[in-house]
């Protein structure tokens, strides 16, 4: 019994020596692992960051165009789907034109009715213009009286009010058509230029309010990228500086580019709540300027690749 304790407090060393070998080989790994983190880190950093100015706050952009109505009205029919394309001048939409077409129909009966009246109006004006003459030297004559002379002159006075009046409803009639038959010409709903049909707003049959969109249209021959920079990046940045442009819809493609303008203002200046730093809650945050880059060169073979939204990486050059 005494030999067995004796040889168990013997092996009791040796355990904890094996113990304590296998605990240092442990952390030596962990430290050789954090090392080549730190190494592909540092080494990223010199041969990727060093030098560049780059953010991933930014997309492809290009002018919406919004189409809607002139006039209130029920849509007939939608000549245009999503993603289609629409050239220019080419119809896009109708509205239900039957009243309108009813107005011009009555509209022109009455501008008819009008024009004959002014012939009338003309023959009154010129008889009451030479009864008038005679009874003017007449009048010189002493024949008639200074009653009888003043009636023809009241005659010609108003048979030349009612001429002008005839005239001018006549006037006011064409007008009254002219206005029928431009709301007819805006029942028929055109492109105002070329683009791609990004968003179609309504069906047929829905009521169309005036200046309600109804397409949204995308010109996709005039795009570039919005970059959202820190307030603290704008020094090293230039107007006219190459750009270096990574699509996430493109992976292993790089494009090139050049800066257009940097913003004036503060993207925060221009959301729907703008920041108010009167209250005595206040938090500083960086700030991101918005930077327009153009595109120079898309993927090859292909002028319509890139569409608005698009999430892109850009770096340029540090110019400090």
């Amino acid at each position: 019994m005494i030999a067995e304790d004796g040889n168990k407090e013997n092996s009791r060393p040796s355990k904890v020596k094996s113990g304590s070998k296998g605990h240092g080989r442990r952390i030596m790994v962990a430290l050789l692992v954090l090392a080549a983190v730190a190494a592909v880190v540092a080494g990223y950093w010199y041969f990727y960051l060093r030098g560049w100015v780059s953010t991933d706050d930014a997309y492809i952009d290009c002018d919406p165009i919004s189409i809607s109505s002139k006039i209130l009205g029920r849509i007939v029919e939608l000549a245009k789907e999503e993603g289609d394309t629409a050239r220019a001048s080419e119809p896009l939409a109708f509205l239900d034109s039957v009243d309108l077409k009813a107005q011009e129909a009555q509209a022109n009966a009455s501008l008819q009715f009008i024009e004959q009246s002014v012939p009338v109006a003309e023959v009154n004006l010129r008889k009451a213009k030479e009864d008038f003459k005679r009874a003017e030297q007449q009048f010189k004559g002493d024949v008639i009286t200074q009653e009888q002379y003043d009636h023809a002159r009241l005659a010609m006075q108003l048979t030349q009010a009612q001429y002008n009046a005839a005239t001018s409803q006549v006037v006011s009639a064409r007008s009254q058509l002219g206005v029928i038959q431009t709301q007819l010409r805006n029942m028929c709903i055109i492109a105002p230029k070329t683009g791609i049909v990004a968003k179609k707003w309504v069906v047929a049959g829905d009521i169309a309010q005036a200046g309600q969109p109804i397409y949204t249209l995308y010109d996709l021959s005039n795009i570039w990228i919005t970059a959202n920079f820190e307030e603290t990046k704008l020094a090293s940045i230039r107007v006219g500086e190459p750009v270096q442009i990574e699509v996430d819809a493109f992976p292993g493609h790089k494009f090139a580019g050049k800066v257009l303008s940097i913003g004036a203002a503060a993207a925060s200046e221009f959301s729907l709540i703008a920041p108010n730093n009167a209250s005595g809650n206040f938090t500083k945050v960086t700030q991101r300027v918005p930077v327009r880059i153009s595109v120079s060169e898309t993927k090859p073979g292909d002028q319509k690749t890139f569409l608005p939204g698009m999430s892109v990486i850009v770096r340029l050059r540090d110019q400090e």
